[in-house]
């Protein structure tokens, strides 16, 4: 599992036919680890460049020396020069670097250069993501650069020469290589001033006070060609909550900037508290100019949209920007409003309107799009068919008599161009601005396809269709794909994307018309492994429900004898067949479900549906309903043997090993990874990584809006108490007799490691049996060490042979 490579990234040269692809090395010793979980952390990644046919694959950067890494490339305009992102250490700086810092490598170079000794404000990946970055090209209807693994690039390219990016102040740490490092170098920091005994090691926290806002970036225009920096200036970047959105015009002479200044209180925000942060944020309008007279102007805000929340879409003529807004926080709604970047005002477009959903949004949106002749048009909140659109003049401030000429218009989308395009039925249809209304939209072959182009699927069955909307029209051929594909970047020329089965994986470029190629083989060693059967198997839920459960046979199966099993649980996770999540064969370390099915298991994913309504849910009480059924089934089938059978899970599948725990005997062991005990205290904790944030530790605590909506509770602790206290597996200690395996890590987000030494502590007391395995200075994922990975799979692989084999340490 630790050898498995998963690509990171890929992106098309507009113009020399070269595909840069981000690759990392394995999990193997001489790297440098505990930045991210191990299987998405690109500190160990490598760049490489290969033509669309396949041939002349070449390694452009080579970080293993130096456990350097170099990942997020991204062409400029004319294939000439490739940004990207890289730890790669020079001068006195340590083995593996310390810090991310923008890059550039143009043709006549062996290796990339670095542009800034500063470092640039890298956002984390998974987990709640810290200084989240939201860059918009100009006219850009492709892939967004470095969108891997939910992180954004912190750069954008300008023109052929110049790039904006985001620099983080003097001194600090990009928060790629800082999400945990940042709690030990604090913890240190704490140890040397106590035994200094002259420095108060006191973290303040005042409620309700005031957020800090000193947390702050810088943009700055760098030149690649003449080497030049051009200093736009200085931004709040509240590290929490929201993304410093930067949305460039279509003609590139100015950017919006919707910069999060602090996060709002709690107490002045809706209820039911929303679990999206965009809502939770006070932002800074700004506008800059990129030419000429390079600088930034806050816009002031009227009282109506003084909280936005999002960016839009620039108007054709740059002119004009929409953006959502609200002025009182304790909606969960806003409006639709323009900006007027040359006068810097706003104006309401459509007042006492909600515009779009609830849903923070990253990029323009689908609530309003402009027209070729620069009228806005604006999609009323459930959107449809006729009458569901309107027409606003924006610069004469009137709303205009509009029909859209068609019946059940969908998918709306705003080309590189400014067009705007949408479906109506199975036909393509675009807006007239002639005519005042969408007419059809006559296709195209591959040879008319040009510029940039959006990419549109629809399902077939189970395949995933590919087409292409380009400036010229919607493209007349197509690409089947399977849904587990991941797309990597397009053009017109075709797709890249990434591959992987039970064999190897494979990256490939899919023409639009001819044969695909592959670019890249990886992970050729699991050919060699041998798996067992996947089946879905019918059983009947203790509601009388219809349910299937996945079952992972071991490769030696026999079908005449009844096997150990193993229950991978997950609450209100029901799987979708025979290639589901759980079950994906290059799952990363201890999720792997083969891994236990190769040592002779039968692994079983069962249904387990948590009903979802206009009252709490009662998941802790709902939970068995789903597996023990299956259990009876397996056991009816001859499957599995009544008196070998363990159950394990982690983050909300540990809760439900908790909570199954709590309530039946049926199985002979569990085992809890990095799940919670007691909800009340587990949903308003603190994130221990918030660890040096000063003035915002409370804010990176925002596990009460994933357990008042993962839960459905609705509600805080303090509003229901008797909820949280009878669906937590704590208060039913005195139920659990069987063994129990609990792991957790020491910087576990979602659920602090309180949650299992006070589980553990309570089952100790009452001797019951329990093994506790605390992991020090490990994530909720146990993922940051691969020496970790092994020997939790080892206690896994260990517990569940001595309760359901009988074997013992020696065996």
């Amino acid at each position: 599992m630790l050898a498995i490579q998963t690509v990171d990234g890929a992106d098309i040269s507009p113009t020399s036919g070269e595909i840069a692809i981000a690759m990392p090395r394995p999990a193997a010793p001489d790297e440098v680890y505990g930045r991210n979980s191990y299987e998405i952390d690109p500190s160990r990644n490598d760049i490489w460049l290969v033509q669309r046919d396949g041939t002349a694959l070449r390694r452009l950067t080579n970080g293993q020396p130096d456990a350097a890494a170099y990942w997020c490339p991204h062409w400029n305009a004319d294939g000439n020069y490739l940004a990207m992102l890289s730890t790669a250490p020079q001068g006195n700086e340590p083995r593996g670097g310390d810090n991310a810092r923008l890059y550039v490598w143009d043709r006549g170079s062996k290796t990339p250069r670095r542009l800034s000794e500063r470092a640039i404000m890298t956002q984390t990946r998974y987990g709640g993501p810290l200084n989240e970055v939201d860059l918009r090209a100009a006219r850009k209807s492709s892939p967004e650069q470095c969108r891997a693994n939910d992180e954004n690039a912190p750069f954008v390219w300008l023109d052929e020469t110049r790039l904006l990016a985001i620099l983080m102040p003097e001194g600090e740490n990009s928060a790629f290589v800082d999400r945990y490092a940042r709690y030990h170098r604090e913890a240190a920091r704490a140890g040397a001033e106590i035994r200094a005994g002259e420095v108060a090691t006191v973290s303040r926290s005042d409620s309700p006070g005031e957020n800090p806002t000193e947390y702050r970036a810088e943009l700055v225009l760098f030149d690649v060609a003449d080497g030049s920096q051009t200093t736009l200036g200085w931004v709040p970047a509240f590290p929490m909550f929201g993304a410093l959105t930067i949305a460039l015009s279509p003609d590139g002479a100015r950017a919006a900037v919707l910069a999060p200044r602090r996060a709002i209180p709690q107490h002045l925000l809706a209820s039911p508290r929303l679990n999206f942060a965009t809502w939770e944020i006070e932002n800074t309008l700004l506008v800059a100019n990129l030419q000429g007279d390079v600088k930034l102007t806050e816009i002031s805000l009227p009282a109506e949209a003084s909280f936005p929340v999002d960016l839009g879409s620039w108007s054709p003529d740059s002119r004009y920007l929409t953006l959502r807004a609200r002025g009182d926080t304790s909606r969960n709604a806003a409006e639709l409003w323009a900006l007027d970047a040359e006068a810097g005002t706003l104006e309401a477009m459509a007042p006492g309107e909600d515009a779009g959903p609830l849903y923070p949004q990253r990029g323009p949106g689908d609530y309003a799009f402009w027209s070729g002749d620069g009228k806005l048009l604006v999609k009323a909140a459930k959107a449809g068919g006729e009458g569901r659109w309107r027409s606003i003049d924006v610069a004469e401030g009137k709303e205009l008599a509009f029909s859209s000429g068609l019946a059940g218009l969908s998918s709306p989308r705003q080309l590189a161009d400014g067009s705007l395009v949408a479906k109506a039925g199975d036909s393509h249809v675009r807006y007239a601005s002639d005519q005042g209304q969408f007419v059809r939209w006559p296709p195209i072959d591959v040879a008319g396809c040009t510029g940039p182009a959006e990419l549109v699927m629809r399902y077939e069955g189970d395949v995933a269709r590919y087409t292409l909307w380009t400036i010229a029209g919607p493209l007349d051929a197509a690409v089947s794909l399977d849904p587990a594909t991941r797309i990597l970047d397009h053009d017109c020329t075709g797709l890249v994307v990434a591959q992987h089965s039970q064999v190897g994986s494979v990256v490939r470029f899919v023409p639009w018309a001819g044969t695909p190629a592959n670019l890249m083989e990886r992970n050729t060693h699991l050919a060699a492994v041998e798996r067992g059967e996947r089946r879905m198997i019918d059983y009947t839920h203790a509601n009388g429900s219809a349910q299937k459960m996945a079952v992972l046979f071991p490769p030696d199966y026999d079908p005449a004898r009844s096997y150990p099993t193993l229950f991978w649980v997950y609450g209100r996770h029901s799987p979708s067949g025979v290639d589901d999540y759980f079950l994906d064969p290059q799952m990363p370390g201890f999720y792997n479900l083969d891994l236990y099915a190769g040592q002779g298991f039968v692994v079983v994913i069962p249904s387990i549906p948590i009903p979802r309504g206009d009252a709490p849910n009662e998941s802790f009480a709902a939970i068995p309903g789903g597996v023990l059924p299956a259990l009876d089934k397996l056991i009816e089938l001859g499957i599995t043997d009544a008196a070998r059978a363990g159950v394990f899970g982690h983050s909300y599948g540990g809760f439900t090993v908790n909570a199954l725990v709590a309530q039946t005997d049926r199985f002979a062991a569990e085992a809890s990874l990095s799940g919670a005990s007691d909800l009340a205290t587990a949903a308003a904790s603190f994130d221990p990584t918030a660890r040096g944030w000063r003035g915002a530790e409370q804010d990176m605590a925002f596990n009460q809006g994933i357990y008042e909506s993962g839960l459905n509770f609705k509600v805080d602790p303090g509003t229901d108490p008797a909820l949280y206290h009878r669906n937590s597996p704590l208060t039913h200690v005195d139920q659990i007799v069987t063994p129990l395996l609990i792991i957790h890590g020491e910087l576990d987000v979602r659920a602090p490691l309180t949650q299992a030494e006070t589980l553990y502590s309570l089952l100790h007391r009452r001797g019951r049996p329990a093994r506790l395995l605390r992991y020090w200075g490990e994530n909720h994922s146990l993922a940051n060490s691969p020496a970790n990975v092994r020997d939790i799979s080892h206690e896994l692989l260990a517990w569940f042979d001595r309760h359901l084999r009988g074997r013992t340490d020696e065996d």
